[in-house]
């Protein structure tokens, strides 16, 4: 335990009062510390290093410096503990830290109530799963725990440990990257682990549909051959292959939002963003489907009594089998299958960035392996040039 002197300091200005100060060494390096607590000279006790009880509120004032030794002797016993070297600085970090929280996940929960309502259910569904994953990894995780070190460790754990893939590992690393950082702007955390840490963004293979796929399902739509809750998720399933939107804006969508020619929605992946209008082409077989699905209504909700996302999933996976289909089909495969289409035939990421409605061009890039198909196959052009 850490040698502690308790002396109270006097000024000029008024010596018959002073403040109770403490003296320590923390690796030879000397810190001097103001409790803040003001004695009369006359109260203090100076053989027993205390506050005397001639003061009225010695009680009171024994407890507040009681409570100070009790965190700074936390601080050296945490850092012993750990088996982590402990400077003069790191120590002052440590000690002003808030210390309302004991693990990180304590922290998370708390921040994820106010986060809620922010979030679609979706994604909120997702952090949780992730979260979840962290805990079972690591049930009492603490705030020092986390560093560049333990963020690699981790990484490692979901690839090879758990046998995510690539993407899923990374998408899983920025969840854990949010919540890091919410921790060390509230001061919980002296450093920012993910500073220099990449975070890869990308689609990994099997994730959209090559185009005689898309055909495939197609076929399988206008054949009328499967069931009711098949046909239903195949039809959803296919217009977000057509239309580019996410399961939940899609679900959201009403009549009165289509044209002739095009569809316009809010994409309210993040509900503190202020909404922003998508438009979105009509295709011909989007117009197709639109029709198939409403009938002869002319407003209200478009789709009507869906299955829970995770069931209509599992439809699909059966889908992808009776198609002969060797894909892990997911609703996301719709809208990766929408973007890895037209900038195919087009070559247009700024016009697929707009449709897609994202913020950033750094989000669209993910499609660039399109582009880079593209030049291999322009460069088969120049083989009819031959010597």
């Amino acid at each position: 335990m850490v040698t502690i002197k308790i002396y109270l300091r006097t000024y000029g200005s008024d010596p018959s009062t002073g403040v109770v100060w403490l003296s320590f060494y923390v690796n030879r390096e000397k810190v001097n510390f103001s409790t803040k607590v003001s004695v009369d000279l006359k109260n203090w006790n100076d053989k027993k290093r205390c506050v005397g009880v001639g003061d009225k509120q010695c009680n009171d004032k024994k407890l507040i410096i009681e409570n100070i030794l009790a965190r700074i002797n936390n601080v050296f016993v945490k850092y012993r503990l750990r088996d982590r070297k402990l400077t003069r600085d790191a120590f002052l970090k440590a000690y002003h830290r808030p210390t309302d929280y004991n693990t990180f996940f304590e922290f998370i929960r708390d921040y994820q109530k106010k986060e809620s309502f922010k979030l679609e259910y979706s994604t909120f569904k997702t952090n949780l799963s992730v979260i979840k994953k962290l805990q079972e990894y690591n049930p009492n995780l603490y705030f020092d725990d986390i560093t560049r070190e333990w963020v690699d460790e981790y990484f490692f754990h979901l690839m090879t440990g758990l046998g995510n893939n690539q993407n899923t590992a990374n998408k899983n690393m920025a969840t854990i990257k949010k919540y890091v950082l919410a921790a060390y702007n509230a001061g919980y955390m002296d450093e920012n682990p993910f500073k220099n840490w990449k975070i890869k963004k990308g689609i990994p293979g099997g994730e959209y549909l090559q185009e005689d796929e898309l055909q495939t399902l197609m076929g399988l739509y206008m054949d009328g051959e499967l069931d009711y809750k098949h046909h239903k998720t195949l039809e959803m399933f296919l217009f977000l292959c057509f239309s580019s939107l996410h399961i939940g804006d899609a679900k959201k969508l009403i009549l009165e939002q289509f044209t002739d020619d095009t569809l316009t929605y809010f994409r309210m992946k993040l509900k503190k963003r202020k909404p922003f209008p998508i438009q979105v082409p009509i295709s011909d077989p989007l117009r197709t489907l639109l029709k198939n699905i409403v009938g002869t209504r002319k407003k209200g909700i478009v789709f009507e009594k869906l299955p829970a996302d995770q069931t209509m999933n599992r439809f699909l996976k059966e889908i992808a089998a009776i198609a002969g289909i060797e894909k892990n089909i997911t609703h996301k495969v719709g809208r990766h299958t929408f973007a890895t289409i037209f900038l195919r035939k087009t070559k247009d990421i700024a016009s697929l960035k707009e449709i897609l409605g994202h913020s950033d061009l750094k989000e669209t890039l993910v499609y660039a392996h399109v582009l880079n198909e593209s030049k291999q196959e322009g460069m088969q052009c120049f083989n009819c040039f031959a010597f």
